[in-house]
């Protein structure tokens, strides 16, 4: 348990939880707004690492807010959309830069 609290608080530490000024704000809520996105880098890790750094980042964050999330693994494509549907969060998109696959999930609400 000291070890998931450990790892859960050097997590927190490393995300970007700056607020935004609602003019920096994207107001489409189907184009994700990379200023208003929190980045966890799961680039080099397998797919259930991804997915648990997802998860402990989601927890710790408010309702609607938008993630981006950078992997290397190529079933990121599937594994994200997958974990949106069984937990309730929002899957909004993927995209990929240069060899890097960029997915947008949006944390539920409540």
């Amino acid at each position: 348990m000291a070890v998931e609290v450990t790892l859960l608080n050097r997590l927190i530490g490393q995300l970007d939880t700056s607020p935004k000024r609602m003019s920096e704000t994207n107001t489409r809520p189907d184009v994700p707004d990379e200023r208003e996105a929190v980045l966890v880098d799961n680039r080099g890790m397998l797919c259930a690492q991804g997915i648990l750094r997802l998860m402990r980042a989601l927890v710790v964050l408010p309702p609607g807010q938008l993630v981006r999330v950078l992997s290397t693994d190529s079933a990121a494509e599937h594994d994200y959309p997958a974990l949106c549907r069984n937990t309730g969060h929002v899957f909004v998109r993927h995209e990929r830069e240069d060899g890097v696959i960029v997915s947008y999930v949006r944390k539920r609400a409540g």
